[in-house]
């Protein structure tokens, strides 16, 4: 089953909602710890990998210059030695003899066999002007296959100059070319090329990083991209916009992320490029946040300690006080709270003490005053039933005497009166009568107050069919159309929930028993905690301007002459309606009959619900 985004949020929200303050504040101290930390850490890494990474660089700029610095003084030197080579009278007569002579040839031989004593140096040549190799010294077995025209042509050297050239592979070694023009009377009459092998040991290679640190890498190229080594073996060219760039990033084939500094070696064709991993680089930056995080967490442990420790010192004056609280609600008005500190958590306490006692003397004066006004209304009570009695008896005595001899008058002596004297009697003999019933009805209105309500589930549907045909069971079968829809069952004395069925039919056949065909309707509607029951009919209705006094005793809308009734029977029914927590109300317009509206509790457990 799918939750969406905001159920799922009010299902958080309620989860929290349901833990204690114990258990909260620990947890929101833990969350704005580990903001705070989570902040505070990633901007301190932030800012110590800049300087970290600037340190780096600043570095790699400096050893990239010392390098090149070295590089270039070595490569003076070796150019100091060729044009020195080249200043030589015998190499110089040797070529103006054009290799004739072999005395000058010897001398020059040996001159060439003296530089050979440098390790690197594995070739030594010398070329006339024409290019043309005349002389030759080389260690056994080497030969370097390069095109010494081209070689020439690349470094374009003029007279008593000397340029160092690019770097060429020769099978599986690298080599460079010094090479010194020879002038004679201002005059470029041969060439010196002085072969030099370009290699390194790797441990030499890793003595020299590890000298450097930072896992160092130097690569020598040259500045045309053509040939790139690590002074071992060719490597593949680096970015080829790296060379006017200085510093940069880039990825090596095999290897993480690096950063390096390109930068041309003095008198050289050459570029050296030194590479600083930027994981090595960032090394410290890295341990500093592992730092900052194992300090956070510790942290981070000792504040839900604390908060822990506060919360419960908080919540415990709290449980105290809600342990008083649930006492006094269960009726222990003498519960207190020891108070044994004086912060906000103790003056609650003891404004709570000083309630709880006047809640208790509240309570007692009320158990008081119940008493005495108990007593009062018992005798109330009695002086009432007193009255019912001489109501009962005192009272009804003269009113049947009264019809009595109104009985007697009229049936000894009604053939010996005239009209208006018949008409009389009969007016005496009704009103007595009507009289007792309007005494029995105030009777029963009176005794309502004190009886007691006998809550049970009623069958509303029997109830208002058979209250309809008792009502009607003296009317014609086709006079009166009645319809009587489902009526759920609800909660209440049977016998007064009658007697208001009976009172509301009763006037709904009343009121419309005048019309060509009086139609009365019966029906319910129901909600969560209550039934809303109506009586509907088509009779003569009543102006709404004078609603207020239909639930009133003695109140009438209608004329007696018009419609007979004591003016009780509403009052009545109001009263039941407030003995079971329900309510009435009516709605009608002049001529176009009235509906009766009560709600009663759908079951026990609504009985004290609040209506509407």
């Amino acid at each position: 089953m799918k939750v969406n985004s905001s159920a799922r949020t009010r299902i958080n929200r309620f989860q929290f909602r349901g833990l204690s303050i114990q258990q909260r504040l620990p947890i929101l101290i833990c969350i704005l710890l580990l903001c705070v930390i989570i902040i505070f850490s990633w901007t301190s890494y932030v800012g110590v990998k800049r300087a970290t990474l600037k340190v780096g660089q600043d570095r790699l700029y400096a050893l990239t210059e010392q390098l090149c610095s070295m590089f270039g003084q070595s490569s003076q030197n070796y150019l100091i030695a060729a044009r020195t080579m080249a200043g030589q009278d015998s190499i110089k007569k040797f070529l103006r003899s054009e290799g004739k002579d072999s005395g000058s040839a010897s001398a020059s031989l040996e001159i060439m066999q003296k530089l050979q004593k440098d390790s690197s140096t594995l070739l030594v040549e010398l070329l006339d002007a024409n290019k043309t190799l005349k002389l030759r010294s080389a260690r056994p077995g080497i030969e370097v296959k390069v095109n010494l025209d081209s070689v020439l042509n690349d470094l374009s050297i003029g007279q008593d100059a000397s340029k160092i050239g690019k770097i060429y592979l020769s099978g599986d070694s690298m080599y460079y070319p010094v090479v010194a023009s020879i002038t004679d009377e201002k005059q470029v009459i041969g060439y010196v090329i002085r072969w030099r092998l370009l290699s390194a040991t790797p441990k030499a290679i890793e003595q020299f990083s590890k000298l450097i640190g930072t896992n160092a890498t130097l690569n020598i190229g040259n500045n045309d991209g053509s040939l790139w080594t690590d002074l071992v073996k060719p490597i593949p060219n680096p970015p080829l916009d790296i060379r006017y760039k200085g510093l940069f990033e880039y990825s090596p084939p095999k290897g993480s992320r690096a950063i390096a500094v390109a930068q041309p070696i003095p008198n050289t064709p050459w570029l050296v490029l030194v590479v600083f991993p930027r994981k090595t680089v960032l090394e410290a930056s890295t341990h500093f946040l592992n730092s900052i995080l194992l300090i956070g967490g510790a942290l981070i442990a000792i504040g839900i300690l604390l908060a822990w420790l506060m919360s419960r010192n908080i919540t415990r004056p709290l449980n105290k006080l809600t342990a008083a609280a649930s006492a006094i609600a269960g009726g222990d008005y003498s519960s207190l709270v020891q108070v044994d500190r004086n912060d906000e958590l103790g003056k609650l306490a003891r404004a709570f003490n000083t309630m709880s006692i006047q809640v208790h003397n509240a309570q007692l004066d009320l158990e008081k005053k119940v008493k005495e006004r108990t007593a009062q209304l018992e005798a109330a009570n009695k002086e009432l039933e007193a009255f019912s009695y001489s109501v009962s008896h005192d009272l009804r005595a003269p009113l049947r005497a009264l019809s009595g001899y109104g009985m007697m008058l009229k049936e000894d002596y009604g053939p010996k009166l005239d009209d208006e004297a018949n008409r009389i009697t009969d007016r005496i003999v009704s009103n007595a009568k009507m009289m007792g019933k309007l005494i029995d009805d105030l009777i029963s209105f009176s005794q309502m107050g004190v009886k007691e309500v006998v809550h049970q589930t009623v069958d509303m549907k029997k109830v208002a069919e058979d209250c309809m045909a008792e009502l009607l069971h003296h009317e014609t079968p086709d006079k009166y159309q009645v319809h009587i829809n489902n009526l759920p069952a609800c909660h209440g004395d049977s016998n007064l929930i009658k007697q208001v069925w009976m009172n509301l039919i009763s006037n709904a056949i009343k009121y419309s028993s005048k019309k060509p065909v009086p139609c009365i309707e019966i029906g319910c509607t129901e909600d969560a905690y209550t039934n809303t029951y109506f009586i509907r009919d088509n009779g003569v209705g009543f102006d709404m301007q004078h609603a207020h006094k239909l639930f009133g005793v003695f109140q009438r809308l209608h004329s007696h002459k018009v419609f007979e009734g004591t003016g009780i029977g509403l009052a009545f029914v109001k009263r039941i309606m407030l003995k079971h927590n329900g309510e009435i109300r009516a709605v009608s317009s002049i001529d176009e009959g009235a509906t009766f509206y009560f709600t009663l509790p759908a079951s026990r457990k609504n009985l004290f619900a609040k209506t509407g």
